[in-house]
This record gives C-alpha cells, structure tokens and sequence, in this order.
C-alpha cells in the first residue's frame, strides 16, 4: 500500500510539474521588448488603403511589397536592423511604445547617427504577439481625412 502512495504522489508530482512548463509558443504575450526581440521575418502584407489610392514607399525606404521577405533583427538592448530581399540593409533603433492593446513598435532609421540625433520615425500598432510571431499596422494618411493602413506578419526565423 505504501509503493501505491508513492508511485501516486510522484505521478501527481510529474503532472503537476508538466502543467507549471512554459510552451515553446506562448501566446498573448504582452508588448514588450524581451517579447519582440530577436531575429524575424515578415511573411505576409495585408494592405487596406481607400480605394483609388496607392501605397508608393514604406518607411521611406521602398514599396512595401520589397518588405516581404524582409529580415528584421531586433536585439533587446534597442539596436537593431532589417534587411530587405534585394539586398538593402538599414541600422535601425526599435522600442515599445505605450502598453497593452495602445501599444507600438516604434524605430528610427539610423543612417550613420546616434539615435538621439535622429528626430524623425516610425510607429506600428501592435497585433498579437506570440513567441513566433506578430502583427505590426502602419498607418497612412490617404488625403482628405482618409486614412488606411498596412499590416506586417513578422514569423521568427
């Protein structure tokens, strides 16, 4: 009788310490740079624009279908880069701005600066996050009080 007790404490035991493990895809995870750090790649676009309206750069670098594919680097202590499929690469600094569902992946371009010497950026809206993917919304100004925007899937590489 006593085996039978053991055995059923260390079953409960195994299980119990099998349900505390964290999954390899944690989901709705919160926006945070430990969470979006890491190396990843966009794999889809989804653009909502008004119609007639056309899209021509992406963060002032290039149409935005040249960003699918794209690698992003985003490395935890706010330096980072991506780099697009023709070969282009930009130094960038990342953060979150805001918390919850208000918050944003924010970057700079770095073009050879110090960050804190470059005024102008970017902001997305964050999505769900997961440890292996994201959504990040830009949105843009259509004219005549339009608006529309562009829908990122980052999936980690």
């Amino acid at each position: 009788m006593n085996k039978k007790i053991h055995l059923v404490l260390i079953f409960l035991f195994t299980a119990f310490l099998f349900s505390c493990s964290t999954s390899k895809n944690a989901t709705n995870l919160k926006p945070t740079r430990n969470h979006l750090a890491g190396t990843w790649t966009i794999t889809e676009i989804a653009v909502n624009m008004p119609s007639g309206y056309k899209v021509t750069n992406a963060f002032d670098e290039a149409p935005y279908t040249d960003f699918k594919g794209s690698t992003w680097n985003l490395v935890k202590n706010g330096n980072g880069s991506f780099s697009l499929t023709n070969g282009s690469k930009e130094n960038i600094y990342w953060s979150v701005f805001g918390s919850g569902e208000k918050a944003q992946l924010q970057f700079k371009k770095l073009n050879g600066m110090k960050p804190k010497n470059v005024e102008t950026g970017y902001r997305l809206n964050l999505g769900p996050i997961s440890s292996n993917s994201f959504t990040a919304t830009s949105i843009v100004d259509a004219g005549n009080n339009n608006t529309g925007s562009i829908t990122y899937t980052f999936t980690k590489k």
